[in-house]
């Protein structure tokens, strides 16, 4: 995946779009877990309402990407990233058998378009299973449906999803995020947006919602790339790649040994003396 941001007259290519939710997932999860990489950008307006605001436009655009889990520095952070990771998957088998015999019309709405995920990206995930939760709890835009929602709502209570526990993974999810609690006005704000979250099926819809990741995550990459000196950070930014290791070059091979032969040593020509005449006393 290329760690730049192309974009044309016309805005970004849809492959470009296509890439943001993975990259913009990324970003989120390392200024979120690295208290120095947040320190460096907060000095230069990345606030906890910027962070927030991340999060809720990749959550909007719902296409969950997955880059590499970065290692945790912040345990806090790591350990709710862990919990929803480790909690999603059998509990959204639990609430989708749970809701699709008996509140099928309300399965279709909590699931649409919802799997569960992997790493940093279950956060997502539960996020927006918990938002379509309190959108049948209270949100207007359901007002028509809302003795069925609660009646789907006192089902998921039975198997252990109660206030309580949406409450719990409310907290964790804003752990994970790196946003700190949310107010009420806020958790209004997002009951209000439920509506949004399906909307993003519809294409062009979807193609807007990206546009506007999109530009958060170009201004606070560039941002980035401005005031974070250290590649290793910017690596976990997914704004550089890792210096691939250098292969060692084999050394030349030594030359055998050739030893030169030696000279023979000249044989001996000397002349052999005269024998001694035999003694003749």
């Amino acid at each position: 995946m290329s760690t730049e941001i192309e974009i044309d007259s016309e805005g970004p290519s849809r492959q470009v779009l296509a890439e943001v939710p993975g990259r913009a997932l990324r970003f989120l999860t390392a200024a979120g877990k690295n208290r120095q990489i947040r320190a460096l950008l907060r000095e230069r307006g990345y606030t906890d309402e910027e962070h927030r605001e991340g999060w809720d436009l990749l959550h909007r655009a719902s296409g969950f990407g997955t880059g590499e889990p970065d290692e945790v520095e912040d345990a806090e952070v790591g350990r709710a990233i862990a919990e929803l990771d480790a909690w999603d998957e059998p509990h959204f088998r639990l609430i989708r058998a749970a809701l699709q015999r008996r509140h099928p019309a309300q399965e279709r709405f909590v699931f649409d378009n919802l799997t569960a995920q992997v790493g940093p990206a279950a956060v997502v995930s539960v996020k927006t299973l918990l938002d379509r939760l309190d959108a049948l709890d209270k949100s207007p835009a359901r007002k028509a449906t809302r003795k069925d929602d609660h009646a789907a709502l006192e089902t998921l209570a039975k198997r252990g999803i109660t206030k309580e526990e949406r409450s719990r993974l409310r907290q964790l999810v804003d752990v994970a995020s790196g946003a700190g609690t949310a107010d009420e006005e806020d958790d209004e704000e997002a009951i209000g947006d439920a509506a949004a979250v399906r909307a993003v099926v519809d294409s062009e819809e979807h193609v807007e919602a990206l546009r506007a990741l999109h530009a958060w995550y170009r201004e606070w990459a560039e941002t980035a790339r401005a005031v974070v000196k250290r590649r290793d950070f910017l690596v976990r930014l997914g704004l550089a790649h890792r210096k691939a290791k250098a292969k060692a070059k084999p050394t030349a091979a030594a030359p055998p040994d050739v030893v030169k032969p030696t000279a023979a040593a000249p044989l001996d020509v000397t002349k052999p003396t005269a024998a001694a005449p035999p003694d003749l006393f």
